[in-house]
């Protein structure tokens, strides 16, 4: 392995909210009430509700953490509890894009998003909060980061949904450890996560929202001129929990990536030559995917 020069990558993130969630009451048979949410996103977002007044009603199926589909959807039951009392219902809603409830059947295993054959250094990123120098490091799980030697295309790391794109910004910054406008494609996947890839060139992007996109189809160019740490690419995988009983907030999920040297978490600092296995790049296809995929190869 080469000589390397190791340089902490730092990792901020941000929740930002596209969809417009509403949420209409309607009154249901024998004195119940029924939620319906309108979402104008793409992709599934997580509702958690708040019962500010709950009389004589009880939840059918939810604790009051829900899913709204794109379009509009019954979330919620209520039913009366006593037929000859009244009922009220007032409440207040947050939500964030994914959905909580979805699990993967089979442990996902990510490309590295970057052209085959591409040499690149993996690094476990660390938290913003331990560059402020605090009393106690912060272990907390934010992602990896892939540095290499020239320009190149950034790929699908696995398959998803296009859920958010942002590649307007134009840094005129130098010797940058990070930058909080940092461009990014995040795509949605069928277990309810969301993968932000980060780093990216302003104005590249090959695909767009709502889009399909599989494990190795390009998606943008790179970027990291501006940065210390030279050209990279950042990635990161998240999902709604619930946080408290009035909050939800993103979990980092730890990802694995497949390589030449074989398949790891990137734990430690790693040099790695980038492959694209068939078995990756099908693994999350339908049957009918998977058929187009094999008779276009």
């Amino acid at each position: 392995m080469r000589p390397f020069l190791a340089v902490v990558c730092y990792f901020f993130f941000w929740q930002v909210s596209l969809a417009q969630i509403t949420m209409e009451t309607v009154r249901a048979e024998e004195g119940g009430m029924e939620l319906y949410a309108t979402n104008t996103g793409n992709v599934p977002y997580t509702v958690l509700i708040d019962y500010t007044e709950l009389t004589n009603l009880n939840s059918i199926g939810s604790s009051g953490i829900v899913v709204a589909r794109p379009g509009k959807s019954k979330v919620l039951t209520l039913k009366r509890v006593t037929e000859s009392q009244s009922t009220n219902l007032r409440y207040t809603y947050s939500f964030i894009k994914g959905d909580y409830s979805r699990r993967s059947k089979e442990e996902t295993v990510y490309l590295i998003p970057l052209p085959e054959g591409t040499v690149a250094t993996g690094i476990r990123m660390t938290h913003i909060e331990n560059r402020l120098q605090p009393k106690e490091e912060n272990t907390d799980y934010v992602g990896v980061s892939f540095r290499f030697g020239l320009p190149t295309e950034v790929v699908a790391p696995r398959k998803g949904v296009v859920s958010e794109i942002s590649m307007d910004k134009y840094s005129d910054k130098n010797n940058l450890d990070f930058d909080r406008g940092e461009n990014f494609i995040e795509l949605f996947h069928d277990d309810g996560s969301l993968t932000k890839i980060m780093v990216l060139s302003p104005g590249s992007e090959k695909v767009k929202l709502g889009q399909v996109v599989f494990p190795g189809d390009v998606i943008a160019e790179s970027a990291g001129e501006s940065y210390n740490s030279g050209l990279h690419v950042r990635l990161a995988n998240m999902k709604p929990v619930k946080d408290g009983t009035t909050k939800l907030k993103y979990e980092m999920l730890p990802m694995k990536f497949v390589s030449k040297e074989g398949v790891s978490d990137v734990a430690e600092i790693q040099e790695l030559v980038v492959v694209h296995p068939d078995e990756v790049v099908t693994a999350e296809m339908s049957k009918k995917e998977k058929k187009t995929y094999e008779a276009g190869n």
